[in-house]
């Protein structure tokens, strides 16, 4: 009978064992995207490189969950951007420079999210975008990514959905970090501390419709007062059978202390996506223009417009990998919207690459994407 006893017990554990494994899991994920390109600026000679994420970042990451019972569930993600034409790490190096959150979740309840993670606006904008944030878009190119993308020491809390509507809030906390402009921060007008950045979502899907409203702000401390950044995203997509259409309006403004002139910058987007088998053929048009304010002290200058137009194909080779040809053209009227010439070029070329004053650039671009 002891002997008995022992064996039910040993097949007792091994049962809650495997009960436990069943309810949670840990998987690795990633994407590897390189394309070939011949890019050109006005008034440079062109050039041919090797370039990462053509149609998503190259990246690869940590994805897990684990059911805690009553309807709650632990969630996680660690997400590595690095560049297969290089090896290098992206995001200035950092491990997990992508994503890092951790989250509790109950079906009706929401979902709260700690880490490093995309601002509301985020999901607004790429939501609202056929290519998805591709390099090629110019939905990506009016995207100011520093202070609307990832965000480090973010609190946000996921609504259910009910009737198709659902929400999202984001907290994330300035820790009196330090802050100065740059190319990457192009937003900041002068060295100082971080504010906190708020944001919110506001999104709606039933049937083809998928429609959202984004707000955000953030800001730094400076010796001469507080700047703030505003913006605003109001976006759509239609999916029709396997034909997608999409449109966002988009705005964002600079509210500088010590000036009562505002820089403020809008744009909006169009794009379709129109199967044929293994084929499909994606268009996109969009445009960008200031209010003839200088972006980082609010000086009057001449009102800059940037236009786009991105057109190429896909084909699917299987469910995990594709081939694409993308042809792009931005050009420019008065010096590039907030004489920002480089966003212009953001994911296209690059940071360091100014687009003259009414001048214009294009690539011509053959990539692979393989997703694991």
């Amino acid at each position: 009978m002891h002997k008995k006893s022992h064996l039910i017990a040993a097949a007792v554990l091994a049962g809650c064992a495997t009960s436990a494994l069943a309810q949670s899991s840990v998987a690795v994920f990633g994407i590897m995207d390189l394309y070939a390109e011949s890019a050109r600026l006005s008034g440079a000679p062109s050039v041919s490189k090797v370039s990462n994420g053509g149609l998503s970042p190259s990246r690869w990451g940590l994805r897990g969950s684990e059911a805690l019972g009553g309807g709650l569930k632990a969630a996680l993600i660690l997400e590595s951007g690095f560049a297969p034409d290089t090896g290098l790490s992206l995001q200035g190096g950092r491990l997990f420079g992508r994503q890092a959150w951790v989250s509790l979740a109950s079906a009706t309840a929401g979902e709260i999210r700690l880490g490093r993670q995309y601002a509301p606006m985020h999901y607004a904008m790429a939501g609202s975008d056929v290519e998805g944030f591709a390099n090629f878009s110019p939905v990506l190119a009016m995207y100011l990514s520093g202070d609307q993308g990832r965000q480090d020491n973010q609190v946000s809390y996921w609504s259910p959905t009910l009737g198709g509507l659902s929400a999202a809030v984001a907290v994330a906390f300035g820790e009196r970090a330090t802050v100065a402009p740059g190319a990457s921060a192009v937003w900041v007008p002068a060295a100082g501390t971080a504010r906190n950045s708020v944001g919110g979502l506001l999104r709606y899907q039933s049937g083809a419709l998928d429609a959202s409203l984004a707000v955000h702000q953030g800001g730094q401390s400076l010796g001469s007062g507080t700047a703030k950044q505003q913006a605003f995203n109001l976006g759509a997509a239609w999916q029709f059978s396997s034909f997608l259409a999409s449109g966002n309006y988009w705005e964002h403004c600079n509210d500088l202390p010590g000036t009562a002139a505002t820089p403020r910058t809008r744009g909006a987007a169009l794009g379709v996506r129109v199967p044929a088998g293994a084929w499909s053929f994606v268009a996109q048009a969009g445009w960008v223009q200031d209010n003839g304010r200088a972006w980082a002290t609010g000086a009057d200058k001449a009102t800059g417009r940037n236009t786009f137009l991105n057109v190429g194909l896909n084909h699917a080779l299987s469910k995990r990998t594709d081939v694409y040809v993308r042809w792009v053209r931005v050009t420019d009227d008065n010096g590039g919207f907030n004489g920002r010439a480089t966003a212009a070029l953001n994911g296209l070329f690059g940071p360091g690459n100014a687009l003259a004053a009414d001048g214009h650039a294009g690539t011509l671009a053959a990539g692979v994407r393989h997703m694991f």
